[in-house]
């Protein structure tokens, strides 16, 4: 790690900026949308680092996609960052992986077959090969998207919305560049990394090498006090997932640990398993983030709630 320090790494993504920024898109918005987003963006951070703040917040999985063939805007896609922003999404939960030349695109899945017009796996093809493809929607058919790298969502979100990125196997080890990536882009605070307790070592490591940091950086998944109480002493975060069961997303000893997570100051997401009564369990015991894939289903209930409770 200490071979290629992140100022080596910085200086040369500086030196190529010409080439990045000429490859990334940027879509023309009306100015009050441009504004709404930009205000969205703001709000999101703003009620994450509010301690006292009753304000729930919907991560929506790969940005949503309840409606991606109506509203063109495939899964990860560029045209899924205005589409979540049209739609007041607070959180943009999406994916990296890693070409194999070394660039950082937004797949979810092992392959690429469902994704894009193409097959196989993002880490062997390159950057140009992937670019060629287009991504599909859904139902399968195929969309005017094409595969979007790390540099054009940070570009196209840059002030207007908060990512949610999940590390793919194997793109943790290459973290410094990818926070060249977001130094380059003054976006430090416009993206959490999701990543598993299994890896804090790692990530103290990259924080200990002088890898830029902030509280809102890293989002890590726990499954005890002992996981939270570490990760608060060596990283003092702004978040951090409890990992709840599919079967029994409300169970008595989860509710417990959100409530211990809560009083240690973190904010805490979970997974919208389950149905409505979980999730006013869930947020009775101290829940302000649900990651879901019906983010506007959630939003819906999250506005009744608020509704009958005030």
């Amino acid at each position: 790690m200490k071979a290629i320090t992140f100022t080596t790494i910085l200086a040369i993504l500086v030196s190529l900026s010409g080439c990045i920024s000429s490859a990334v898109r940027v879509d023309q918005t009306p100015t009050s949308a441009v504004q709404m987003a930009t205000e969205q963006g703001s709000s999101a951070l703003k009620q994450m680092r509010t301690a006292s703040s009753k304000t729930m917040l919907v991560a929506a999985h790969r940005g949503g996609y309840e409606s991606d063939k109506v509203d063109q805007a495939p899964e990860n896609s560029l045209a899924n960052i205005q589409n979540s922003q049209s739609k007041g999404i607070d959180l943009y939960e999406t994916d990296i992986q890693r070409t194999k030349d070394g660039h950082f695109v937004m797949i979810h899945d092992p392959t690429i077959d469902r994704e894009t017009t193409g097959t196989g796996q993002a880490s062997n093809m390159t950057l140009e090969e992937l670019q060629q493809l287009h991504k599909r929607y859904r139902d399968g058919s195929v969309s005017n998207e094409r595969v979007a790298t790390l540099a054009q969502f940070l570009q196209q979100g840059k002030g207007k919305t908060v990512f949610k990125a999940d590390l793919k196997p194997g793109v943790s080890k290459h973290f410094t560049a990818i926070m060249g990536l977001v130094t380059q882009h003054d976006a430090l605070e416009g993206i959490i990394f999701r990543v598993p307790y299994q890896q804090s070592d790692l990530f103290a490591q990259y924080k200990a090498d002088g890898v830029p940091y902030a509280r809102s950086l890293l989002m890590f998944k726990v499954s005890s006090k002992q996981q939270i109480n570490d990760i608060k002493a060596r990283f003092d975060p702004l978040t951090i997932q409890i990992n709840i069961k599919k079967s029994d997303p409300a169970h008595h000893k989860t509710l417990e640990l959100i409530q211990y997570a809560t009083s240690q100051g973190l904010l805490v997401e979970t997974h919208a398993d389950g149905k409505a009564e979980d999730w006013d369990k869930l947020i009775e015991a101290g829940v302000r983030m649900f990651h879901t894939k019906r983010a506007s289903k959630m939003k819906d209930f999250l506005h009744q709630y608020q509704e009958t409770i005030y």
